[in-house]
């Protein structure tokens, strides 16, 4: 008995030795892939160079079909394939030929240069229509707004003049200024008998909530792309600036919550300014 279970004891450790060599076998093979890959390898005769993963000293590896052997103490002293002998099959790639010819095949890296074509500018139109813009932009915002109708009047306070709203509403959010900063060039504006009044601040963004200027601000837009459908066909989908919703996130430090939001595209305020959601009126 003593003896047939020391039988089983012997076969069953050779089963489980074999199974961790040939669990083995793929990461040594993976290794070797690394090295091919990021290590020198130097042939010299038969023989391969390959650096150690440590950092001290070279392997001596020969590649021979035959008798594959490698000077590292892991296949001297197991007797198996290790990640060194995997690596230099990886760097040599040989395809051999029914007449005994090797071929060699080598990774070669190839670089193309791509010149982008480039076409000339005409800096003093450029320069002249930068210089200018403002300028331009308000001669023009002036003309679109001059047409525009005064609502029947109503009882209480006189309201400004819905062509004066609309270009105020217009000019600040082209300068980009929060309310109150905006207020030096609408008053220049005035002086240039844009506007008829100056309105004030809370007023312009109390318009820039009114959904009342929705359908007027997008015939504004139409008005002003005709004269480029002669010149353009296509554009931009984003290129009139409208939005039809904003989803909006934030974390709230005071409760310690993330808030959302959903603006809908009701008013012009999702069009053109940013005021009344506290960023600096």
């Amino acid at each position: 008995m003593t003896l047939f279970r020391g039988l089983r004891q012997g076969d069953h450790l050779r089963t489980t030795a074999r199974k961790d060599v040939q669990q083995e076998l793929p990461e040594r093979e993976q290794r070797g892939m690394r090295i091919a890959a990021t290590c020198k390898l130097t042939k010299k005769g038969q023989v391969w160079l390959v650096p150690s993963q440590s950092g001290h000293g070279r392997y001596t590896v020969s590649p021979d079909p035959e008798a594959p052997h490698c000077t590292c103490p892991d296949h001297e002293t197991r007797g198996l394939k290790c990640k060194h002998l995997f690596a230099i099959e990886f760097a040599m790639k040989r395809e051999q030929h029914s007449d005994g010819s090797t071929t060699v095949t080598q990774t070669v890296t190839v670089t193309e240069t791509v010149t982008k074509p480039t076409y000339p500018q005409d800096w003093p139109a450029y320069n002249a229509a930068q210089t200018h813009e403002k300028d331009k932009f308000l001669s023009l915002l002036h003309d679109l707004c001059s047409g525009i109708p005064m609502p029947p009047a109503t009882r209480g306070r006189p309201k400004i003049l819905l062509a004066d709203a609309l270009f105020a509403a217009c000019f600040k959010v082209y300068s980009t200024f929060s309310g109150r900063r905006f207020m030096s060039d609408l008053r220049d504006a005035h002086e240039k008998e844009y506007i008829r009044a100056v309105p004030h601040y809370n007023s312009i963004l109390n318009y820039l909530e009114n959904p009342m200027l929705t359908p007027i601000l997008r015939g504004l837009i139409t008005e002003a792309s005709l004269p480029l459908k002669v010149v353009e066909a296509d554009f931009a989908v984003d290129s009139s600036g409208f939005t039809t919703s904003r989803f909006i996130r934030w974390f709230d430090h005071k409760y310690g919550i993330v808030r959302t939001t959903t603006r809908v595209g009701e008013g012009p305020s999702d069009v053109w300014g940013q005021d009344e959601r506290g960023h600096g009126g």
